[in-house]
């Protein structure tokens, strides 16, 4: 055949004995610089353009020579293996390599999958390398969502065989537009104490999803525990923010908690609200106006010779339980006032008067420490057993600012309220056994913050627990290993909770030491624990008992009960970093797929894939 045969069209010639397939991009021997071998690859591999070779009234060009305009039309299929495929392996395998991370690319950093169809990625790719072919859309997504997919999943099968125990949370997260992300996550400790986190389940959601999120959620857990091969016996426990939990049963996401409390007590507190609104109108008028703001730049830097602050952003969105973005918006408020005063006398702007700039202030001494709390427990690595402590050092914060603010009404009558939803809404938590069980295995705290009641309670749930397990002899070590930190982090809560520390150690010894050395082994090993100092509290309590192998006898319980999240905010997180990926949902992306895309993106990292 000529070079103007049909099947030219679906081959680009590289060299006088090989030829590049347009559709797989795979190289092929030419033996006898015929065209019989590549007309048996297109009848194998592409039988549906084989057929188009005999048809004379259809031109079809498949061309996949890069240039500004030109754009790539491939479909990644699955067919019998191809008897010429005699091309060179490495080369091919390369491709796909080349392929696959730039797959992995859009996912991990969240771009537009037309990124890849951009003038500009295109020109990129075809200065640094000319022989790179870019794909269509599709087949990077059927890449993510087929073979990334099952393998990350394989791989997430071995990791949870790996752990004795794992405990899930499950969230929701809903943005405008009705655009949402169902998330469950898994958090466990392994057997070299190595904590790990991983996304079971990440799914897209859309306005039609209206039925019952918490029916959806157990649905969720029982599909995901059979998919991946997870034991139910395996779950410790389950916590649920607000939004997947079932009606009038109680949110254990402790930052959904606290969140409630400083929205319920916003609400009760008339002028505080007023204050807000009035900080948003301001902050308004300088977004909009670059002039406005601007010159408010000049009179802050220049006349008053202060020192460069950023542009005042808030949440246009803003509702009470985003509290926090307008706890940050009036901090930056606090440290413009001199500037913003002046500004509202020149152009007769909304003004702050004093004494509101003294209930600002004051109001921002009284969250600060929620705050604080709110950004500890959003870690990744935050577990339950820091919930006791910090919301104990939370109500003798509130306890301080009630009998110190007496002077502002209005603050005053605040932290009274807002101690009273934090008494009401985490009463539980220290009756909740996964809490007290967490806080006192570990060691920075142990039995600080307990009553005597629940240090005995405690005790019994731990000795039930370790005589299940049927302990083997125990030997008295020999030397004890301690693990410090020298680092200081100097805040409000900070402060409260070394205060509340320093005082128990001179009563716990005595308080929460057992009866008798003499007695079993098992109380032996407890009033061994009990007897040790406390670590500093920037210590990792994991790494403390992984240098500590005479506890083993506990460690299966130490695994079970510090993996506990002390909040449930995953969908959250993911939710920020998707983005684009949301928007080619609207554009025709399939939930389906955006669902798996998801679950790659928050896996990567945990599964090393990048």
């Amino acid at each position: 055949m000529s070079k103007k045969s049909r099947v030219w069209n679906f081959f680009y010639k590289e060299s006088d004995t090989v030829a590049i397939c347009c559709l797989c991009h795979k190289n092929y021997s030419r033996k006898g610089r015929g065209t019989t071998c590549l007309r048996n690859h297109l009848k194998s591999k592409h039988p549906a353009e084989f057929l188009t070779l005999s048809e004379n009234d259809i031109k079809y060009m498949v061309k996949t020579e890069i240039n500004d305009n030109a754009s790539v039309h491939t479909n990644l299929q699955l067919h019998d293996a191809d008897p010429l495929e005699v091309q060179r392996v490495s080369d091919s395998d390369e491709t796909y390599a080349s392929d696959e991370k730039l797959a992995l690319m859009i996912a991990q950093h969240d771009y537009s999958f037309s990124f890849i169809n951009s003038v500009g990625f295109v020109n990129f790719i075809k200065v640094l390398q000319p022989r790179y072919v870019i794909n269509t859309v599709s087949y990077y997504e059927n890449m993510l969502c087929q073979d990334i997919y099952r393998r990350m999943q394989t791989q997430l099968k071995q990791q949870l065989v790996m752990l004795d125990s794992v405990s899930l949370a499950t969230s929701i997260s809903w943005r405008t537009g009705g655009q949402g992300l169902l998330s469950l996550s898994c958090h466990g400790i392994s057997n070299d104490f190595q904590y790990k986190q991983f996304h079971l389940k990440c799914e897209a959601l859309d306005g039609r999803h209206t039925e019952d999120v918490a029916c959806r959620i157990r649905i969720i857990i029982s599909n995901v525990c059979q998919e991946l091969q997870l034991p139910k016996e395996k779950i410790n426990c389950i916590i649920r923010d607000e939004g997947t939990c079932t009606p009038g049963s109680i949110v254990e996401c402790n930052v959904h908690l606290l969140k409630l409390c400083v929205k319920y007590a916003l609400e009760s507190n008339e002028h505080l609200k007023q204050l807000d609104a009035k900080c948003l109108q301001i902050a308004k008028h300088f977004e909009q106006s670059p002039i406005a703001y601007n010159h408010l730049k000049y009179i802050h830097e220049k006349q008053l010779n202060r020192e460069p602050l950023q542009l005042m952003e808030h949440n246009h969105n803003h509702s009470h339980l985003d509290w926090n973005a307008i706890f940050r918006l009036k901090s930056r408020m606090l440290k413009l006032k001199d500037a913003l005063s002046l500004y509202a006398e020149e152009y007769n702007m909304v003004k702050i008067y004093p004494d509101e700039w003294l209930d600002i202030d004051l109001g921002q001494r009284v969250i600060q420490p929620i705050e604080e709390i709110v950004n500890i427990l959003s870690g990744t690595s935050a577990t339950a057993s820091s919930v006791i402590p910090l919301i104990a050092a939370l109500r003798d914060s509130l306890r301080t600012d009630v009998h110190n603010f007496v002077s502002s009404v209005t603050i005053c009558s605040f932290a009274r309220k807002l101690l009273e939803e934090l008494e009401s809404r985490c009463s539980t938590i220290t009756t909740d056994i996964k809490y007290l069980m967490a806080t006192y295995l570990d060691p920075r705290y142990k039995q600080a913050f307990f009553t005597h009641q629940e240090a005995q309670l405690v005790t019994e749930e731990l000795l039930a627990q370790l005589c299940r397990t049927h302990i083997q002899q125990w030997q008295p070590p020999m030397k004890i290993a301690k693990v410090a930190s020298n680092v200081k982090n100097e805040s409000k809560i900070d402060s409260f909770l070394d205060n509340m520390l320093t005082l128990s150690n001179t009563s716990t010894e005595a308080s929460t030491s057992l009866h008798s050395q003499s007695q079993s082994q098992l109380k032996n090993l407890l009033y061994l624990y009990n007897s040790e100092p406390r670590v500093e509290r920037q210590s990792d309590p994991i790494t403390w008992w992984r240098s500590n192998n005479k506890y083993s006898a506990l460690f299966p319980i130490v695994r079970r009960y510090l993996s506990t999240p002390a909040a449930s905010i995953a969908s959250e997180r993911i939710f920020d970093i998707s983005k684009s990926l949301y928007s080619d949902m609207q554009v025709g992306l399939c939930p389906e797929n955006v669902s798996k895309i998801l679950f790659i993106k928050a896996n990567l990292k945990a599964l090393e894939q990048v």
